[in-house]
């Protein structure tokens, strides 16, 4: 373990947050329309996408610095 991961960690965590998530999820809903589907059904669906995206994400900026 580095000297700097529990910096970078919170970094991730500072930028990677819930209001960044909301953010993105309503931009994508408002974006994306699924026939059959309510928007709160909807709005969970994105929120998977973007749990799984986020960790992907922070994963590669952590082994990248």
């Amino acid at each position: 373990m580095g000297m700097f991961d529990s910096v970078k960690k919170d970094i991730m965590e500072e930028v990677f947050n819930e209001d960044l998530q909301k953010e993105v999820v309503d931009a994508l809903n408002a974006h994306v329309d699924i026939p059959f589907l309510s928007e709160k059904t909807e709005e969970k669906m994105m929120n998977a996408v973007y749990d799984t995206v986020e960790g992907i994400i922070k994963k590669v900026i952590l082994e990248k610095l």
